[in-house]
């Protein structure tokens, strides 16, 4: 609920001066909080960008499956088919193309260390300067997390940077300040820690009590 909220309020945000891209649309879920805070904004549309074959967790074995029909379905019940452009290609065949620019883009696509790593670098120079990124399970995943602390976390070109549950995200600049940088790495210490806890079995009271001290020391 709290990533679907914060996907919300970065898209009321946008201006309209960029698109909305997300890698990795799945059956709609994190679509629809896009489309929804867009609507209620500037009405930016959204980019939704999946070939709808389904990651490895999602497969049986080698067989793919199919989750386009699914995913339109669920736009529509959600009343925000007009909202959304999809495409349904992977993303280094959608960044090709694709010459727009970009003012949120939300990466949770495949999420081996390589394939976050290139849909990082595809999609990154398509961001404007004050557009905001956010990556999705950057904790428990190494493949997002580590992406996130090499080139969000620890890079001279994000500000703002935060977390809320999974999702890791930053205001991409020409070029961060020094106490923009101290932040960011004790935004990283606070991230290793909450990863850490995450994975430890605790009442989940004491989860969501965890979970509100994290979000008061950012």
């Amino acid at each position: 609920m709290e990533e679907g909220e914060l996907l919300y309020r970065v898209a009321w945000a946008c201006t309209g001066r960029g698109a909305i891209v997300e890698i990795g649309s799945f059956k709609g879920k994190s679509t629809i909080w896009l489309a929804k805070g867009s609507l209620a904004g500037a009405g930016a549309k959204v980019v939704a960008i999946d070939p709808h074959t389904g990651s490895a967790e999602h497969r049986q074995g080698d067989q793919p499956v199919w989750t386009y029909d699914e995913f339109l379905a669920n736009l529509r019940r959600a009343g925000v088919e007009e909202m959304v452009t999809p495409v349904v290609a992977t993303s280094a065949e959608a960044a090709a193309r694709f010459d727009q620019p970009v003012e949120l883009l939300f990466i949770d696509g495949d999420h081996r260390y390589e394939m976050v790593r290139q849909d990082f670098d595809l999609w990154f120079p398509k961001l404007l300067e004050g557009g905001y990124l956010l990556m999705h399970d950057t904790i428990r995943w190494e493949g997002p997390r580590r992406v996130a602390r090499e080139s969000i976390y620890r890079s001279r070109s994000f500000r703002n940077v935060g977390f809320v549950h999974s999702i890791t995200f930053g205001q991409k600049v020409a070029q961060n300040t020094a106490a923009d940088r101290r932040r960011n790495r004790y935004l990283l210490l606070l991230h290793i820690v909450y990863d850490h806890l995450s994975t430890v079995r605790v009442p989940p009271a004491l989860k969501r009590v965890a979970k509100a001290i994290f979000t008061r020391l950012q």
